[in-house]
């Protein structure tokens, strides 16, 4: 279950999102934000004023799942349009880090979809705020790192039936739902030559959901945030993702971007 500081630390984001695109409230903002904020998105700058300047913004957004672990909260849904990136809603995932009681740190994907696309993309359960065990939430996790290095990044469709549940769904933004174990293998090795290569830098999880931040390669490099809802024997029942292309050094805004 979700320790009280973890309770705290959700309740803080909240806080800050809604300040910023709801309340427009400013000194909310700075009770929220630290001043040496800390920012991944390739296109937004280091420090609090940049988020004060977002004040302006006129779209909302709609978290439909999240994870809360330790430090970090991070939630998927999308923001609505039309926005700085268009006139389509943004399949977001945002994960916001927590240190002395001020936001501190960001990343994010951000993805430009139709709306019936978007629906595709964001359907389906999950909820992180289930209570469940310390041991059921580190279980789910292995299960989670497991697929990631061996089924992906080294090949093992061997493993699938041990770590998938037979009732797999992929909510995919373009082609809907992709049921069943045959559809996932096909998909790895088809379409992937049999390996996903990629470098995981967070995995987070909470309730029956657990969520991968990682960095995938190949000729359409990428940032991706997937998530994926486990059944109680700590199979993945759901899944999820969220990408957005590595933007090159020279548009960026930040020293850090993405990672």
């Amino acid at each position: 279950m979700l320790s009280n500081q973890e309770k705290e630390n959700m309740q803080l984001v909240w806080d800050g999102m809604g300040a910023i695109l709801e309340t427009k409230n400013e000194k909310r903002v700075e009770e929220t934000f630290a001043e040496d904020f800390i920012q991944h998105n390739p296109w937004a700058k280091d420090g609090i004023e940049h988020i004060k300047e977002m004040l302006q913004f006129d779209f909302g957004y709609k978290p439909v799942r999240w994870v809360v672990d330790g430090d970090i909260m991070v939630y998927h849904g999308y923001y609505t349009a039309p926005n700085p990136l268009g006139e389509h809603p943004l399949h977001c995932v945002d994960a916001w880090r927590i240190e002395n009681g001020k936001i501190q740190e960001h990343w994010d994907a951000l993805a430009p979809l139709p709306e019936a696309q978007l629906q595709n993309a964001i359907a389906g359960g999950g909820d992180g705020e289930k209570v469940v065990s310390d041991e059921t939430r580190a279980a789910h996790k292995f299960t989670v790192r497991r697929f990631l290095d061996q089924v992906l990044n080294r090949g093992r469709l061997d493993l699938i039936p041990t770590l998938v549940s037979s009732d797999y769904i992929y909510h995919h933004e373009t082609e809907g739902e992709l049921s069943g174990l045959d559809v996932l293998k096909d998909h790895i090795q088809e379409k992937n030559g049999g390996r996903m290569l990629h470098d995981n830098k967070l995995l987070l999880g909470s309730g029956d959901l657990v969520m991968a931040h990682s960095h995938y390669f190949g000729d359409n490099e990428r940032v991706v945030f997937d998530w994926f809802r486990l059944n109680d024997n700590s199979q993945i029942v759901e899944h999820w993702s969220t990408e957005q292309p590595i933007t090159p050094l020279e548009e960026v805004a930040n020293e850090h971007p993405h990672f």
